[in-house]
């Protein structure tokens, strides 16, 4: 039964919405609906019962401007006119009040939820200071009602009360408030930390720690959505294995220290050459690469992927076991030009056989295979 009742102030919001603007959507919702009840019942009170018309008057505005909030909100969920329409009608309501009522039938006691409305709505510094000019009018006018107002029982003493719980309500309300906005903004900026811990994990997760390519893992992911692409924009979509000529040979000559740093500038000749949208890069394990890329045709593909090789070579960097002198990589190339179907692991079957001819025939060079369909 509850649950059901509370629905009808939560309603606008969902999972997503921020907490900070959930808590001032429902209390605007919660300070509409029972304003309007009780200006509802009191203004039918002050006309037909105590006939006071100037007061039902006050109330019937009030109940149209607060009506209209309440539509506002629900249907446009603007919190900010919304807030601004409560603060304005609750200030002239009341200050109305306190000067046509003054202090019979208990009137100035509604006085107290003023600056609950402002802080809420506006935060607590607005909150503080449309409250403060609030209070100053209020005070004003019930300072000049000593010894006149009810037959002259509002006397010095009343009116130190009266200033006394308001300024003791504004003060628990604006610290209060005042401590929520604190320790939100704590809150918020710890997640947004670990919101940053979490993508560096994902980072790392799917990101090969050396040469800061994605690695093997995230190969599978990065195939499905550069597929999709391609078949949309109607490419040629290539997969290519890239393997270091005699790597081992490298090592065991220079070292595995020289042998990262041969790894990293392969990777930087391949984050340079294909820096595009449409292209990615990874590191399959040891000595092995692997890339992805798309192209309006197959010419432009086999000529981006000969340019990679060329620019490996031409890094010139010494490898005495090598019959070119310097370290080289063959590649081979798979390349696409129907999407009936996606399959990876047929591709790279294609990819590692074109890239054996080329092992066998002499390295430093791409082999291509330009298949039909998967």
């Amino acid at each position: 039964m509850f649950e059901k009742f509370s629905k009808i102030f939560y309603m606008g919001v969902d999972e997503k919405t921020p907490y900070s603007k959930v808590r001032k959507f429902v209390f605007l919702n919660i300070i509409l609906i029972i304003s309007l009840f009780f200006l509802s019942v009191f203004g039918i009170y002050n006309y037909i019962v105590t006939h006071r018309y100037d007061v039902a008057l006050i109330d019937f505005v009030a109940f149209v401007i607060f009506l209209y909030a309440l539509y506002t909100i629900r249907k446009d969920h603007s919190i900010a006119q919304a807030s601004t329409i409560v603060s304005i009608n609750s200030f002239i309501l009341l200050i109305a009040l306190v000067y046509f009522v003054q202090a019979r039938e208990f009137t100035l006691i509604w006085v107290l939820f003023f600056p609950v409305i402002a802080i809420f709505t506006h935060g607590s510094n607005k909150g503080l200071l449309l409250s403060s000019i609030f209070y100053v009018i209020v005070f004003t006018i019930a300072y000049l009602g000593i010894d006149i107002w009810l037959n002259g029982m509002w006397d010095l003493a009343s009116f130190s009360r009266f200033v006394a719980a308001n300024s003791a309500m504004l003060f628990i309300t604006y610290f209060f408030e005042r401590s929520f906005e604190a320790a939100h903004k704590k809150l918020a900026k710890n997640r947004s930390i670990e919101q940053q811990y979490i993508m560096a994990l994902e980072e790392a997760s799917i990101t090969d720690p050396l040469t800061q390519l994605y690695n093997r893992r995230h190969l599978d992911v990065m195939f499905h959505e550069k597929f999709l692409k391609a078949k949309a924009n109607n490419s040629y979509f290539a997969f290519f294995i890239l393997d270091i000529d005699h790597f081992k040979d490298y090592n065991d000559t220079y070292g595995h220290i020289a042998g990262d740093i041969a790894l990293k500038a392969v990777a930087d000749v391949l984050k340079e050459s294909m820096r595009r949208e449409a292209d990615s890069v990874f590191r399959l394990g040891g000595e092995e690469f692997a890339g992805i890329l798309m192209a309006d045709s197959e010419e432009k593909i086999i000529r981006l992927i000969e340019s990679i090789r060329t620019n490996i070579e031409h890094l010139a960097i010494e490898h005495c076991r090598s019959s070119f002198r310097c370290i080289t990589v063959s590649i081979g190339v798979c390349i696409i030009h129907n999407f009936e179907a996606e399959n990876l692991d047929k591709m790279y079957k294609i990819a590692d056989s074109a890239l054996y001819e080329a092992k066998t025939e002499g390295r430093n060079q791409i082999r291509v295979k330009s298949i039909s369909t998967l």
